[in-house]
């Protein structure tokens, strides 16, 4: 009889020292902190730049070039540059245009560029002309210099293309389609012509 209740006395001792123990278990595993692998790495934000442009009048009183500068805070100006205008424009039509397009990715690469209106000129049609800068990995600006020669250049993020349209003829309109290439020159792909005037 003694010796039973000696055993029954083991068993309990025995079974209270492992509950303790897990408990223990669980209490550790509840204090580790946990690595959520999947945000370890971070991508480098694309700096933040304002524009700031100056017309600047020739000799006829006109505005026959634009200067624009880019900076990263109000001090700090990393770019630069100067392009003479299409034509030359007066002070109340520059009044009312917008010179500077620094939202859309022309290149589709994820970062914002930057375009430059140039004014547009009237032959057969208006033609409006651009200068363009796309941002680099190492968010610097590069000038496409392509740009300047496409007329009214279109973007179209869906299919990654730019296409440029203009009056080929006195009654036939043609749109060029341009692809990027990998060192972020345009290539031509495709030309097709329209008539300027359906039936």
């Amino acid at each position: 009889m003694r010796k039973s209740i000696l055993f029954i006395s083991a068993l309990l001792i025995l079974s209270a020292c492992g509950n303790s123990q897990q408990k223990q278990e669980k209490t550790d595993t509840a204090d580790s902190p946990t690595v959520d692998s999947t945000n370890c790495e971070t991508q480098p934000a694309t700096p933040s730049y304002h524009f700031e442009y100056q017309l600047v009048k020739g000799d006829d009183g006109d505005f026959q070039s634009i200067v624009v500068k880019g900076y990263l805070d109000e001090q700090n100006c990393t770019f630069e540059c100067r392009h003479d205008l299409v034509a030359s424009v007066s002070e109340e039509s520059a009044a009312d245009t917008q010179w500077i397009n620094d939202t859309e990715d022309i290149n589709f690469d994820g970062h914002p560029d930057l375009q430059i209106f140039l004014w547009h000129t009237v032959v057969g049609q208006v033609i409006k002309s651009y200068a363009a800068y796309i941002m680099t990995p190492q968010h610097q600006f590069e000038e496409v210099k392509q740009w300047i020669d496409l007329c009214n250049p279109e973007i179209h993020p869906d299919i990654k293309t730019v296409t440029a349209n203009y009056r080929s003829d006195i009654n036939e309109r043609t749109f060029d389609t341009y692809q990027w290439t990998t060192d972020n020159t345009l290539e031509l792909i495709d030309t097709r012509k329209e008539p300027l005037f359906k039936e």
